[in-house]
């Protein structure tokens, strides 16, 4: 009983640092696009605190996706969208420290937010580059871009561009802080093709 017991003491204290680490991880930026100025939000999945983007972007609008979309299985970051009918580049400006390495990723979920029942399709790029197009299959499949890159400055441009072929929108942005020596590139930047959850036996959701 008292083996059991310190066992449990023990468990008990190593995995509290590790939740206080997730919820105050340094060089974690979580934004929930879309989601009111001012609110914020933990994942319960994965123990992230999610921010309001209204403070790292000047235009758009905050919408939310149709009751339709609204389910239980919807990670809630995706519920809400920042949609830009204005304008045919609009950038977040976020605050970073130069010379590092950031995991960036953007995700999109259409969720026929906008009740057109088309899903658009535009750019995604990083300061003045290109970083992809964003495609959307259907309504309720959300794509999601990454891409590995080097900052110059103190602060990162990731901007939406309209290409005529519908409004852009933007359901989630994040930004991971990485070792400098994780994923080496011989020049430029690494964007994501694939990946593959390998054996994995939690079925956890990791971000």
């Amino acid at each position: 009983m008292v083996k059991h017991l310190f066992f449990a003491v023990v468990v008990l204290i190593y995995c509290w640092p590790f939740a206080l680490l997730i919820r105050a991880q340094p060089g974690f930026i979580s934004l929930d696009c879309g989601l009111p100025k001012d609110e914020s939000y933990t994942d319960t999945k994965t123990g992230i605190l999610y921010d309001s983007d209204a403070n790292f972007v000047e235009s758009g609008k905050s919408m939310t996706l149709s009751a339709e979309f609204d389910t239980p299985s919807l990670q809630k970051q995706l519920y809400y969208v920042r949609s830009f009918p204005q304008g045919i580049r609009n950038c977040y400006n976020i605050r970073v420290t130069g010379g590092l390495k950031y995991l960036i990723r953007a995700s999109f979920m259409y969720g026929n937010y906008d009740g057109q029942e088309k899903v658009p399709q535009f750019e995604l790029h990083l300061e003045a580059n290109l970083w992809d197009t964003v495609k959307l299959n259907d309504a309720s499949t959300p794509v999601i871009k990454e891409i590995i890159h080097i900052t110059s400055f103190d602060y990162l441009y990731v901007c939406l561009v309209n290409t005529q072929l519908g409004t852009p929108f933007i359901s989630a942005l994040e930004l991971r802080l990485l070792k400098n020596d994780t994923y080496v590139p011989e020049a430029g930047s690494l964007a994501l093709t694939l990946r593959y959850d390998v054996a994995s036996v939690t079925n956890q959701t990791v971000r």
